[in-house]
C-alpha cells in the first residue's frame, strides 16, 4: 500500500518537473526558469561555502561574546559574505537574462521552504524538538536568511537596473 502511494506520489512530482523544465517535445518552456533553477543551486553551494569557511573564525574572534552575539554574527556575517558574490553576478546579465538572479534567489527561498517543511514532517516524533531544533539551528536560519537577504538585495538591483 505505502510502496503505491509512494509511486502515485513521485509520478506526480515527475510529472510536474517534467512539464515545467522539458516538456514532450524536448524544448524547455522556459529557458530562464531552467537557467535560474540551476543557478540558484550554484548559489546554495557558495552560501555553504562561505557557511563552512566563515563560522570557526568567526566564533573564535567572538569566544568572549554572550551566546546571542555569537549566534547573530554567525548567521549574519556568512549569508552577506555568500552575497556578495552571488549580487554581484547580476550585473552580468544585460537585457531580458537580467531576471535570472533574482529568479534564482526566488528559487532559494522555495528550495528552503520545501526542505523545512519536509523536515518538520520527518523528524522523529518522540524528539522532534531535539531533531528539527538542530535541522534549524544548522540548516534552516542559514539557508533562511541567506535567502532573505539575498532576495532584497537581488530585488533592489535588478528594479534599480531596470529604471536605468
Amino acid at each position: 500500500m505505502a510502496q503505491k502511494e509512494r509511486g502515485r506520489l513521485s509520478g506526480k512530482i515527475d510529472g510536474i518537473f517534467r512539464s515545467i523544465f522539458f516538456p514532450e517535445g524536448g524544448q524547455s518552456n522556459s529557458a530562464a526558469l531552467l537557467y535560474s533553477f540551476c543557478l540558484s543551486l550554484l548559489f546554495i553551494a557558495v552560501f555553504v561555502a562561505s557557511y563552512m569557511f566563515l563560522v570557526d573564525p568567526l566564533e573564535v574572534l567572538f569566544q568572549n561574546s554572550s551566546v546571542a552575539v555569537r549566534n547573530i554574527v554567525e548567521y549574519i556575517i556568512p549569508a552577506i559574505f555568500g552575497c556578495i558574490p552571488c549580487l554581484a553576478l547580476s550585473f552580468a546579465f544585460r537585457g531580458p537574462k537580467m531576471s535570472i538572479v533574482p529568479l534564482a534567489f526566488i528559487w532559494i527561498c522555495v528550495i528552503t521552504l520545501i526542505m523545512c517543511v519536509t523536515m518538520a514532517f520527518a523528524a522523529d516524533k518522540n524528539s522532534w524538538k531535539n531533531d528539527y531544533g538542530i535541522f534549524m539551528k544548522l540548516i534552516g536560519l542559514p539557508m533562511i536568511i541567506s535567502a532573505a537577504l539575498g532576495t532584497i538585495g537581488s530585488q533592489i538591483i535588478y528594479r534599480l537596473r531596470q529604471k536605468a
